[in-house]
């Protein structure tokens, strides 16, 4: 089996090298039996990777411990499901799953219809066949799954305990895909510059998949989030890791590149913007991974130092250089229509400020995550950067998007009247600010905390003040509620899909406030007694042992008060899997609650005694979090669907092209 994996790993490569040299080619000579080659070849090695994971998920269920990665992240008590989860638990194993990740996308974008952007195919073609030859490269020689042992042991080694969590089946396949996915757009944009097509015709054809691999991307960091908030035990979901900031990045960019690409759709501008912001988005991919797996960072997230850093550095700087050298070649074609941005009150200044400041978080994320490196080389000191770095300079620009979101939405394009966006503007600014007035009396005097949130209250009344507009039109027709609702999320789904997405970010802003007015408590109690904190009582009534065959297990009984009243039972534990028994894990209990989550841990403890050092968090507003990222991302898959306007300008843009390539040069 081993040598069928790396078979198929060793024919993946030599396709994907085969798939670049013939698209270039027929590209160079407008050939398209040589472009139609070039992209079987590169499906041919999807098929090849595709056999090659199969392979290592079979050796994983077998148990086949001849198999250094196997035997280094499974065991014969790891539970099934969690077999799965080994395929991408280990260094090897998830740059696998990344190579085919990578190729899936590249393949499943070579079959959809290319008549309109036939010209970009073969050059699509070569960047997929690269970076997918480069992945495949690695791990067929460089960091191979397949590498055997040379003795036969009894066991395996069992898998990261802090992986053994439902959250681990979808988080990683989650954050690959998305990081994987934003591949295609960066094709398609080297494909427009090196062909010359640099009309609207790429931006087009990126945005779904752009859309696709954001949603996967928000998806992948909210499930991560919550991991950390329910696994690593330290009462938070954020603590501006440089694995988390590595998973950031490339979401900023690509959430700016989303917002610039309905400017040059209407007016023709912003094209050297959305150009770079595509190449920035994946860049920042590979960045992170070279960062995560090089071992170059301290994270509970990043994998053991290896090997492979020197050949990401390699790559990543031909990556980037070469992305800047095309960007330069075809700046001439890179003009932005005539008219620019005319007016402050404009939708495009709105879209300007808005990449700003999207800009702006990124370049603060990337210094802040990068500075311990830059200052290790350059004083042989790395300095840490914590969260209050992050907080101080991220925040601000973040609450301004938030501002900007309410009114942006509101101007229109070229210029806006001053007085009709007042209009617009009033209703909700009255409402923030009575809101504002209520918090104060309702006894909130934290001023950081009022300002975002009286932000928050603006936005989201904005925005669905927006939506309602619309829904208040359809009606004047004699359209019933429901009918006046779905017919014009249907009739637009572009424009009411992104107001999803903003009320989406609006609760994950409200939620984040929380963190300001968290309280917490810890002591060592013995059974029977008890702490109160934040209007909480948590009694201890004892510790409970329990023994499974993969796991042995210790958690307090705790139960939880309020006003006399019995909320539930919280049991935080520390559990002990046999095969790592030097790796105990710290496995915190949650009371979720409307407006807030009750925290628990259990430190250090008496089994004789049935004492335990218990400590108790509470967290206001988190649930805001999590439904946040939830309508998030339904805000997302509405955007995604393309409406009627859309499919009638691809209906004249083919009909207007007639084909695209003359027909000696249309791929087969």
């Amino acid at each position: 089996m081993a040598e069928l994996g790396h078979l198929a790993l060793a024919l993946g490569f030599g396709l994907c090298v085969l798939a670049a040299g013939a698209s270039a080619l027929g590209a160079r000579t407008a050939s398209g039996e040589l472009v139609a080659a070039g992209r079987r070849a590169l499906l041919a090695a999807t098929a090849m990777a595709t056999l090659a994971i199969a392979v290592l998920v079979v050796s994983l269920y077998r148990h086949d411990f001849t198999l250094t990665y196997v035997w280094r992240n499974s065991s014969r008590t790891t539970p099934l499901g969690y077999l799965l989860t080994a395929t991408w638990g280990g260094q090897e194993g998830s740059l696998l799953f990344w190579s085919w990740l990578s190729l899936a996308f590249a393949s499943t974008a070579l079959l959809r219809r290319w008549r309109a952007d036939a010209a970009l195919m073969p050059w699509f073609t070569v960047t997929c066949a690269l970076v997918c030859g480069f992945f495949l490269g690695l791990v067929a020689w460089v960091a191979n799954p397949f590498e055997r042992l040379a003795l036969l042991p009894a066991d395996g080694n069992g898998l990261n305990p802090l992986l053994q969590h439902p959250g681990m089946a979808f988080h990683p396949p989650a954050l690959y895909l998305g990081f994987t996915g934003l591949l295609v757009p960066f094709a398609l944009a080297i494909a427009a510059l090196a062909s010359g097509r640099l009309d609207a015709g790429w931006i087009r054809a990126s945005r779904r998949w752009t859309l696709v691999a954001w949603a996967m991307l928000t998806i992948g960091l909210a499930l991560g989030a919550r991991w950390a908030y329910d696994v690593l035990g330290w009462g938070g979901y954020w603590g501006w890791d440089p694995v988390e900031n590595a998973a950031l990045m490339p979401w900023l960019a690509a959430t700016a590149f989303l917002h610039s690409v309905m400017v040059e759709e209407r007016r023709g501008m912003f094209r050297l913007w959305n150009v770079v912001l595509v190449i920035l988005a994946f860049t920042l991919v590979v960045v992170g991974t070279f960062l995560t797996r090089a071992g170059l960072v301290s994270s509970v997230h990043a994998f053991a130092q290896s090997d492979i850093g020197p050949y990401f550095l390699g790559f990543t700087t031909a990556l980037l250089l070469g992305s800047i050298l095309l960007v330069w070649w075809r700046l001439p074609l890179l003009r932005d229509a005539p008219g620019g941005v005319e007016t402050v009150l404009s939708r495009e200044a709105a879209f300007l400020g808005n990449n700003v400041l999207f800009i702006g978080m990124l370049f603060a994320v990337f210094w802040g995550t990068l500075f311990p490196l830059f200052s290790e080389l350059a004083t042989g000191d790395r300095v840490t950067v914590g969260p209050p770095y992050f907080n101080r300079l991220v925040m601000p620009l973040g609450w301004a998007l938030v501002a900007l979101m309410a009114i942006g939405p509101l101007l229109g394009w070229r210029q806006t009247a001053p007085q009709s966006l007042r209009q617009a503007l009033v209703a909700p600014a009255v409402s923030a600010l009575g809101i504002t007035v209520a918090l104060l009396l309702a006894g909130v005097r934290h001023p950081v905390a009022l300002v975002a949130l009286a932000t928050c209250a603006f936005a989201l009344l904005a925005t669905i003040g927006e939506i309602a507009r619309g829904v208040f039109a359809r009606r004047r027709r004699g359209e019933a509620w429901p009918l006046a609702i779905v017919r014009l999320f249907a009739r637009s789904r572009r424009r009411y899909g992104g107001f999803v997405v903003h009320i989406g970010v609006i609760l994950l802003a409200a939620g984040v406030v929380g963190n300001l007015f968290v309280a917490s408590i810890e002591a060592r109690l013995m059974p029977g007694e008890a702490l109160d904190v934040s209007g909480y009582r948590i009694t201890h009534r004892g510790l409970t042992m329990s023994d499974a065959p993969d796991v042995r297990s210790l958690a307090a009984e705790l139960e939880v008060a309020r006003g006399g009243r019995l909320l539930g039972t919280l049991a935080p534990a520390r559990m002990v899997f046999r095969q790592r028994e030097d790796q105990p894990v710290t496995t915190p209990a949650i009371l979720r609650r409307a407006h807030e989550d009750v925290y628990a841990l259990m430190g250090a403890f008496d089994v004789d005694t049935g004492a335990a050092t218990i400590k108790v968090q509470v967290n206001p507003l988190v649930g805001g979090v999590w439904w946040g990222m939830v309508v998030l991302v339904l805000g997302t898959l509405i955007a995604a669907w393309p409406d009627g306007a859309e499919r009638r300008v691809l209906d004249v843009e083919l009909r207007r092209l007639g084909g695209g390539l003359p027909a000696r040069a249309r791929p087969r």
